[in-house]
């Protein structure tokens, strides 16, 4: 049955109006279902030496925040729920000047209720640990321990904090890491193309894990045993949390900030909840929430929906469907006509090769996740093969739905080849899809160049366009689709649907009765649809 011109029409609006509609049940609450929160700061004091520094923020009741670390210059983040400064502070110079750390604040107003940031900039090669002391909150600054060279007597330096303290070093924050995680429970090599996605936090947060050697939390790698953490599935920022009392959707608030994802809390979601964790990932966190107010929590692409466990959620579908790909299939039938030809080839493109055909047979099988792990071990040692840097910006665009890491292999596949017009087309959809617009419209510009331009950049392009209030730009698009390939039902019905949302009733009428009598064979739910479309504007 032909339905993806109805889809065009329906599903991408239908998904974010679902999306927004939702989340405004779930945000816009009455003020006093917040609970009321109110953290007043009354005192700000700061303890000050050459080589260490104490602050402590004095409240008026049990504060609810969470902390996390951004780099260059390293800071500490501290988000406080409901906060306000009393009015007998300056807010102009908060701690006195030192060259230890800076202190300044932001409040996040968009929030229900208000988010006050506290940001300690921390000087090079010192830690810090935060503590709650009843209602006030408590921040130590101290100098980093050295690391003891090889071959040299043992530093007077306290060792490195544990892992799972809190501690973290600026300087670590410097160095990088890369990082290897398990697929499907399973350890696998080092992928040296991900080091451009990791983000520095987690990079540094590695590098402290595999020196640590406390309570075997943190194990050198050498010895084949994960970070526990890692080994669960939970790789996504350390944070700490500690919340007493606080309503079940302020804390999901918080970690809207903390996760940077689109978090919609179902108006079923109902309590309170006490919980204190320290330096653990944000979704680990996240799930000992759900578990303990017996709440499930499904993701797709960038957002997340929680609501009770005895109720389900039906998803729109998904904005990727209104865009078409054009899956690479050329990497699957050239590599099977050179696989044999390994005489005169390198070692590493012999090696690729031979995981070529292994990802192959898991994709024919349907297990997308080994295939794309077997292909990027193949594009590690073959990273000028831009065909297989396609392969992986489709599977993860279409199969998998990680637009970041599609983006990252499109990325690739340009910058091996110039003028890789599919490449671009998937770039652009992945940074639709993150919303990313101005990027994506100059991805699509570059899909679209070629002579004769793709076929599905061209009508991916005009969706774009039509989705994004740019309806003149999409007609154009489908003009010069038509005038390169000639016009299909899909075109035709794009053109009466764009022309019947602009309010040109004549137009309109025209391209309804032209798809009517094209000959084009038309299911009989897209007839009714077009019918009734006539005959509502009395056409």
């Amino acid at each position: 049955m032909y339905t993806r011109p109805v889809i065009y029409h329906f599903v991408f609006f239908f998904a974010i109006f679902m999306l927004l509609g939702f989340a405004s049940k779930a945000f816009c609450q009455d003020p006093a279902a917040t609970n009321g929160i109110s953290y007043v700061i009354q005192d700000i004091h700061a303890d000050m030496t050459s080589t260490s520094a104490t602050i402590t923020l004095t409240g008026n009741t049990a504060p609810a925040y969470t902390t996390h670390e951004q780099f260059d210059p390293f800071r500490l983040i501290m988000d406080i729920a409901g906060a306000s400064l009393d009015k007998k502070i300056n807010r102009n110079k908060l701690i006195p000047d030192s060259q230890l750390v800076k202190l300044s604040t932001v409040v996040l107003g968009d929030q229900s209720p208000a988010i006050t940031q506290f940001i300690f900039q921390i000087k090079e090669n010192y830690q810090y640990k935060v503590e709650r002391d009843n209602n006030n909150l408590i921040i130590r600054i101290f100098p980093a321990p050295s690391e003891k060279a090889p071959g040299t007597a043992a530093s007077m330096s306290p060792p490195p904090p544990p892992a799972g303290s809190g501690l973290l070093t600026s300087s670590d924050t410097k160095k990088g890491a890369s990082a290897s995680s398990p697929k499907n429970g399973k350890e696998t090599a080092s992928d040296a193309t991900l080091d451009e996605l990791i983000d520095s936090s987690v990079a540094a947060l590695e590098k402290k894990q595999k020196k640590a050697t406390v309570a075997g939390q943190a194990l050198d790698r050498a010895s084949g045993v994960e970070d526990p953490f890692t080994n669960a599935g939970y790789n996504k920022q350390r944070i700490s949390v500690d919340f007493y009392k606080i309503d079940l959707h302020n804390v999901f608030r918080l970690f809207r900030q903390v996760s940077d994802e689109n978090i919609i809390v179902d108006e079923g979601v109902k309590g309170s909840i006490t919980i204190a964790l320290n330096d653990v990932p944000w979704d680990f966190a996240l799930d000992i929430i759900c578990n303990l107010a017996d709440l499930k929590k499904e993701e797709r692409l960038n957002t997340i929906v929680i609501y009770p466990k005895k109720k389900e959620v039906e998803w729109p579908a998904s904005p990727i469907d209104n865009l078409s790909i054009k899956t690479d299939k050329n990497v699957i039938q050239q590599e099977a006509l050179i696989v044999q030809q390994t005489s005169t080839q390198p070692k590493e493109i012999t090696q690729a090769k031979e995981l070529i055909v292994k990802a192959q047979a898991k994709e024919k099988t349907e297990d997308f996740q080994d295939a794309v792990g077997l292909y990027e071990q193949a594009y590690t040692l073959w990273p000028t093969n831009e065909r297989l840097s396609n392969k992986l910006a489709v599977l993860y665009l279409v199969n998998l739905h990680m637009n970041a890491k599609a983006l990252f292999y499109a990325q690739k596949s340009l910058k091996a080849k110039h003028g890789n017009d599919s490449a671009a087309l998937y770039a652009a959809i992945a940074s639709a899809n993150m919303e990313r617009l101005p990027e994506a419209m100059e991805y699509f510009n570059q899909s679209v160049s070629g002579a004769p331009p793709l076929k599905e950049a061209l009508i991916s392009y005009a969706a774009f366009n039509e989705n994004f209030g740019k309806p003149e730009a999409a007609l154009k698009l489908l003009d010069k689709y038509n005038a390169n390939y000639g016009e299909t039902l899909e075109t035709m019905l794009s053109k009466a649907r764009i022309y019947d949302k602009m309010g040109n009733s004549a137009k309109a009428m025209s391209q309804y009765n032209a798809i009517l009598s094209s000959g084009y064979q038309i299911p009989p739910d897209l007839k009714q649809y077009i019918e009734g479309r006539l005959k509502a504007g009395n056409f």
